[in-house]
């Protein structure tokens, strides 16, 4: 969960709409059921605990372990993390010890300070995206009779379900852990590190898939995205 948390929160400002990838209504409300479950979740995680500038230093010191854990015990179906099988891992409490961190205390305090990251960084890119859904819909008219009515239909289709989907990510983050003052305080100071480190972690799981290269519109669509791409 920690990268997808971090992929939502970071990406979602240049949230990509492809052809032939429209979301069913259904699906979309089953996202938004797993968004709102993640958030209820994490809350009463981290629902006691408080970071200070140790807690974010010891994170992004230990970041890659912090996200390997919580890719170890990632459920398949769910993408949720389960922390108290983490929590009761001897080789999680092992490597936390190691570093005279307590075990408990220090995956919810990391755990706050990404999902509170997370937060900040979903409702501010949720500001530019009715700007940047109103750009691609007047690419999409404009290039409505070169793509043909089949294609068009499909792309429009998929700009509003994605819509519809980033407008449930919103709301979801609304609900996660917000920064206190001190917080809010502390990450203005480590949010460039922060951040780079998501994103790193962002390219490494979130590239295009093989399938979508081998869409048969693909090559078509991306030769016409890129040269409108130029023109903003």
């Amino acid at each position: 969960m920690f990268s997808k948390i971090s992929h939502w929160a970071l990406c979602i400002s240049f949230f990509a709409v492809l052809p032939a990838a429209a979301t069913a209504q259904s699906e979309n409300e089953r996202a938004q059921d797993k968004l709102e479950a993640i958030a209820a979740e994490v809350n009463e995680f981290v629902a006691d605990v408080r970071f200070d500038e140790s807690d974010i230093q010891n994170l992004i010191e230990l970041w890659d372990e912090f996200n390997e854990f919580g890719e170890a015990y990632e459920d398949e179906d769910d993408e949720f993390v389960n922390f108290s099988e983490i929590l009761a891992d001897p080789e999680y409490r092992k490597f936390a010890s190691s570093y005279g961190l307590d075990p408990d205390d220090w995956l919810r305090k990391s755990v706050r300070i990404t999902m509170v990251m997370a937060r900040e960084a979903i409702l501010e890119g949720a500001a530019a995206m009715p700007q940047q859904m109103k750009q691609q819909m007047e690419m999409l008219e404009q290039q409505r009779e070169q793509y043909g009515e089949e294609i068009y239909l499909q792309m429009k289709e998929a700009m509003e379900n994605s819509d519809e989907l980033t407008n449930a990510m919103v709301e979801a983050a609304k609900k996660y852990p917000q920064a206190t003052a001190a917080e809010a305080k502390l990450l203005e100071t480590y949010k460039d590190q922060l951040t780079a480190l998501m994103s790193e972690e962002d390219e490494d799981e979130w590239g295009y898939d093989d399938e979508y290269y081998d869409d048969e519109y693909y090559d078509e669509y991306d030769d016409e995205y890129d040269d409108e791409e130029d023109d903003w």
